[in-house]
């Protein structure tokens, strides 16, 4: 093709036609800008194509995320209102007889805490807080970011909740023995001394607190639990609206 339109060019000048390679050439641009703007918008095609694949994939992995972090969450819901029921079990103790073995097996089990995970692989990929561009709806965009300032809120809440209530305060309350829980040779459990006032009251408050620490994390997470299904029917309009 570039030898087809050198040979023309030569052909030109040498009749000594000047307007006609004029013409010629100023053809010859006009093509070359027409081929340069055809690659263009290709390459423009292209590009749009690929980043429309890319933003279906995150959307996709986006939601499989989602999904995880559902169950997460209501494992989190099921595990705070175990804890707040046994405390009341214990509590309900505090003014009946007080079974010891019982009491000394729930104690135990509420001085367990449960880690609350963030799941946020596919959020992280999308760039530092989520500003790539890779979603092209700004609205769906601003949606994920905050969902995802919600999840790292939800999560610090509920551990610290964790680290300081039930491992500094009850945790330490249960290591320490200070009901004076005694192991019998036949291996039964049995109270040293009945339990003195202070004593009681002590254990009401660290079980009243173990409690309102459980209830604050389910109502963080039942509020998160409702902000990830939302967020999952936004994601599943989105990739209809694509099909």
């Amino acid at each position: 093709m570039i030898k087809f339109f050198r040979h023309i060019r030569y052909k030109l000048l040498s009749e000594n036609k000047p307007s006609k390679y004029i013409k010629y050439a100023i053809g010859e641009i006009i093509l070359v800008v027409i081929g340069i703007l055809i690659a263009l918008q290709i390459n423009n095609w292209n590009n749009n194509r690929l980043n429309k694949n890319l933003e279906k994939r995150t959307l996709i992995s986006l939601k499989s995320d989602l999904n995880l972090q559902e169950k997460i969450i209501q494992r989190q819901i099921d595990k705070e209102n175990f804890f707040m029921a046994y405390a009341d079990s214990c509590l309900n103790m505090l003014n009946s007889n007080i079974e010891v073995k019982r009491l000394a097996v729930l104690l135990d089990t509420l001085s367990v805490r449960l880690t609350f995970v963030a799941n946020k692989a596919t959020f992280n990929n999308m760039g530092t807080g989520g500003k790539t561009a890779v979603i092209s709806n700004p609205q769906l965009h601003k949606d994920i970011v905050e969902y995802y300032q919600f999840l790292d809120y939800t999560e610090s809440v509920v551990n610290h909740n964790n680290l300081y209530r039930v491992n500094s305060q009850f945790g330490t309350y249960v290591l320490n023995n200070k009901l004076g829980i005694n192991l019998r040779d036949n291996g039964t459990l049995y109270l040293k001394n009945d339990l003195m006032p202070d004593q009681k009251y002590e254990l009401f408050k660290q079980l009243e607190g173990r409690s309102y620490s459980a209830e604050n994390s389910r109502n963080k997470c039942e509020l998160l639990l409702e902000r990830t299904k939302y967020l999952i029917d936004l994601i599943d309009k989105e990739l209809e609206n694509r099909d």
